[in-house]
């Protein structure tokens, strides 16, 4: 057998999960433990090698499981500059692309799933456009004579994730504990409804639906049409719109004020989520959008999707405003009445408070236009923000809301990063802002 056949026993699986939390239990115990008898450098550096050797463990079993273990794993992965690089290795390797399922197995399912509509179907290409963690894309074409993009679920997948969930949380509450002390169930929930969402292709095809509305105006930003008699459940079809991919953003073909221009579809493409529709693609994986000559961007994977509750979007202009005008002072409260604050209900510190804005201004500055990857240092900078308030952020919570959108926004900002995106960034953020501001004060 394959070794990259799906494991689908849920024993199996069981005993994986439920190993791997107890190893990663005893090694973090193991370290705390031991640090009571260390210096405060020698203390970091084994917090390093700790963390890199959980890391490791958890790459191996998570990439190996795919489902979503391997989702949760990838959602680590998008905040890899946080990591010591040793980690950010690690985790990296889970946003590779995973091995394709048998294709035996993929058309199997199809089968089943379409029943009798799948006389519809004229062939599929034996060979994957791509394999994820809980389903795989392959080129088919329909009898009509289109070329489409079947989104094939894996066979079997929504029985074991289920059999997941309870050692997987118990491993992620473990990996929660090295950097808050915050309680770990609403985040879990947070966690659990949106992956469980991500298994029915159904609700998928609803979100693509309802995006294709809110953009059918506008040319840079494509939603790819569903095909409802070659869709269920676990199979969706979905008409078949190429362009550049991620992997030759790199390449000097593409001169960098188109480069520009995608990064500046892709900012649009999240404040229209937050501030207009209050509806975000909430997976901003890279792998999720492919680009185009004129500037647009092709937007697939609609699994995850978060609704923006209305006061947290009004939280989130707020925010932006007084960032924009540097009136620091007010954003510990503006914090505090969205569900951000210390355990205690008191509002967090204003000196961790503009630690943090200063970094984010220098992106909004007046004047030249911001190049997102030019300073590099500004990781190294959040990182030792990040040591420097450790016990203030161990004690704060937030509201599970929150989750994906920041998971968002934390993931454009390293596909800015790779665009070198350049743009006056402060302007789009005051023309959002000053729109959604005007609707809340209206």
């Amino acid at each position: 057998m394959s070794t990259n056949k799906l494991i689908t026993s849920a024993a199996s699986r069981l005993l994986r999960l439920g190993e791997l939390a107890g190893r990663v239990g005893l090694s973090m115990a193991g370290n705390t433990l031991a640090n009571l008898f260390r210096d405060e450098e020698n203390q970091g550096e084994r917090r390093a090698a700790v963390l890199l050797k959980n890391a490791v463990r958890v790459k191996e079993a998570l990439g190996q499981l795919k489902g979503v273990p391997m989702k949760i794993g990838q959602m680590l992965s998008l905040h890899e500059k946080l990591f010591p690089e040793e980690v950010a290795q690690v985790l990296r390797m889970l946003q590779q692309k995973a091995p394709a399922a048998p294709f035996d197995d993929i058309v199997a399912m199809v089968r089943d799933e379409l029943g009798r509509r799948f006389h519809h179907i004229e062939s599929i290409d034996e060979n994957a456009l791509a394999a994820a963690s809980i389903g795989q894309v392959h080129r088919a074409r329909l009898k009509d004579g289109r070329d489409i993009a079947l989104k094939v679920q894996y066979p079997g997948i929504d029985d074991v994730i289920r059999a997941d969930m309870k050692n997987l949380k118990g491993v992620l509450k473990l990996l929660f504990s090295m950097f808050t002390r915050m309680d770990m169930e609403p985040v879990w929930q947070e966690l659990n409804d949106r992956l469980m969402e991500e298994l029915d292709y159904e609700n998928e095809a609803a979100s693509m639906k309802r995006m294709a509305r809110y953009f059918r105006n506008d040319k840079r930003i494509i939603v790819p049409k569903v095909i409802d008699k070659v869709s269920s459940r676990h199979v969706l079809g979905m008409e078949l719109v190429l362009g550049i991919s991620p992997d030759s953003l790199s390449e000097r073909v593409y001169p960098q004020e188109l480069k520009n221009v995608w990064g500046m579809s892709i900012m649009r493409f999240i404040l229209e989520g937050v501030f207009q529709f209050r509806f975000l693609h909430a997976d901003p994986n890279i792998a999720n959008f492919s680009f185009l000559e004129n500037g647009g961007i092709i937007v697939y994977d609609f699994g995850c999707m978060k609704e923006v509750p209305e006061h947290l979007s009004r939280g989130y202009v707020r925010l932006i405003h007084a960032a924009l005008k540097k009136d620091y002072h007010l954003i510990p409260e503006i914090l505090k009445s969205i569900g951000v604050h210390k355990a205690d209900g008191t509002p967090i510190s204003q000196k961790m408070v503009s630690d943090f804005a200063e970094v984010f201004y220098e992106f909004v500055e007046p004047g030249d236009p911001y190049t997102f990857g030019d300073d590099l240092k500004v990781y190294e900078r959040l990182q030792a923000l990040g040591f420097k308030h450790i016990g203030e952020s161990m004690s704060l919570v937030f509201p599970k809301d929150i989750i994906f959108i920041d998971r968002t926004f934390g993931g454009h900002f390293g596909n800015l990063c790779r665009l070198n995106a350049t743009a006056d960034w402060r302007a789009i953020l005051e023309s959002y802002s000053a729109n959604a501001l005007s609707k809340v004060t209206s």
